[in-house]
């Protein structure tokens, strides 16, 4: 599943920020200085973080009054959305929720929303979540028109709940639940080539249903956005204010192996598969960097080769280090979710030499047709990608795009 575009609203880092359109690969943002994109990621991470909401709040820091018209309003938490994006439909997702309802096999776009309040919503794009009356009503009545006196009491019953609805109501929640049970009553009274009518009502009638049963369906493709930054890699951060969210993103690697061992996989046995798992999938990612996990004990450990020798993650070099990171994270999240993350990395942070900045480059260029990166460059690494922009190569297995928050926002 791949980002398409995403828009942040109400960070006052980020005025009157639009729809941000965003490539396949190696995607880097342009901004105006580096704290506009670090809150950018902040807010987007928000989407679907790698941590507890009821410990994080990535929104606690923004205004609680809007002005609109020279009025100053306050604002709903549970009514502002705070971040949105949109992701492409994959073929297996599409097909399981065709068979929920074929009406999802026109799904190509799925819109995603956070809310102030933490709250999480849902879109089909271009797809209406629930049936409104006027879409029904012609045959509705046009069945009651057909049913013989015999049947008054039934007939009495949907008409009295029909004659509440306006043209612009939406069938659902205990509205639905009353039309269908009042529609299926009408069946017994009904001519065979009526009954095709029938069940066309009662489908229009379930679709709220079936997009509840769709969205469900749909949470378990959302990917997690990885934020990574100096201190996931393990080194000291360059200020002593150790925040709560700085803490969670040192703890990607913990996190994922907690959700390893939840949901049935807590038995020694489970957790031994899925290492070996994640092993497989890692032996096809990067053979050069040859990273993979172990068990130690209670512990799992990161290990790769650095000029073939083969060191602790915490012993290598910068650039060894993100590329290990990088592809056990991708691999770990295949073995939970069946897809890869959406991994934003702050390169800024890092504060890498020339040399290792163009050495990561060209590993993220090399994974740009496996992986989908938002990246905070410093102003070195932004001359590569712009030089390698410039040099117009047909190579279409590395993906790159310049994203210019300045120009959008």
């Amino acid at each position: 599943m791949n980002l398409l575009t995403f828009r942040i609203i109400g960070n006052p880092a980020l005025p009157n920020a639009s729809w941000v359109k965003v490539g396949k690969g190696l995607n880097v943002i342009k901004a105006f200085d580096a704290t506009q994109a670090k809150s950018l990621f902040k807010m987007l991470q928000a989407i679907n973080p790698p941590y507890d909401f009821k410990e994080i709040d990535p929104f606690r820091n923004l205004p609680l009054y809007t002005s609109v018209d020279k009025q100053t309003r306050k604002i709903i938490p549970s009514k502002k959305t705070a971040a949105i994006a949109i992701f492409t439909a994959p073929p297996q997702l599409v097909k399981e929720l065709a068979a929920i309802d074929p009406l999802f096999f026109e799904t190509d776009r799925i819109e995603w929303g956070r809310r102030r309040d933490q709250s999480r919503w849902i879109n089909f794009v271009e797809l209406s979540s629930s049936t409104r009356w006027s879409e029904i009503e012609s045959n509705v009545r046009g069945l009651l028109s057909s049913i013989e006196p015999d049947a008054v009491s039934v007939v009495e019953r949907l008409q009295k709940t029909i004659a509440t609805l306006r043209n612009s109501d939406r069938i659902k929640g205990k509205i639905a639940v009353e039309l269908r049970g009042q529609l299926e009553e009408l069946r017994q009274f009904l001519l065979n080539n009526e009954q095709e009518q029938l069940d066309r009502c009662l489908h229009a009638v379930d679709r709220a249903q079936h997009f509840r049963q769709a969205k469900a369906v749909a949470e378990k493709y959302l990917p997690l956005f990885l934020t990574i930054t100096r201190s996931t890699l393990g080194y000291p951060t360059q200020t002593a204010d150790v925040t709560p969210a700085m803490e969670a993103s040192t703890a990607l690697f913990a996190f994922l192996i907690k959700r390893l061992e939840k949901g049935g996989h807590a038995d020694a046995v489970s957790l031994k598969q899925h290492v070996h798992q994640i092993n497989l999938g890692l032996q096809t990612i990067d053979s050069e960097l040859a990273p993979h996990i172990r068990e130690e004990g209670i512990s799992i450990i990161l290990e790769g080769s650095q000029n073939g020798v083969v060191l602790p993650f915490i012993d290598m070099l910068p650039v060894c280090r993100v590329g290990v990171l990088l592809s056990t994270l991708a691999a770990m999240h295949q073995e939970l979710y069946g897809l890869s993350p959406i991994f934003l990395i702050d390169i800024d942070d890092m504060k890498l030499e020339r040399q290792e900045l163009a050495d990561l480059y060209r590993f993220l260029l090399g994974h740009s047709s496996q992986w989908q990166f938002l990246v905070i460059p410093d102003s070195s690494f932004l001359a590569l990608c712009s030089n390698t922009l410039s040099d117009d190569t047909d190579d279409k297995h590395h993906q790159i795009s310049i994203l210019d928050i300045a120009a959008v926002v």
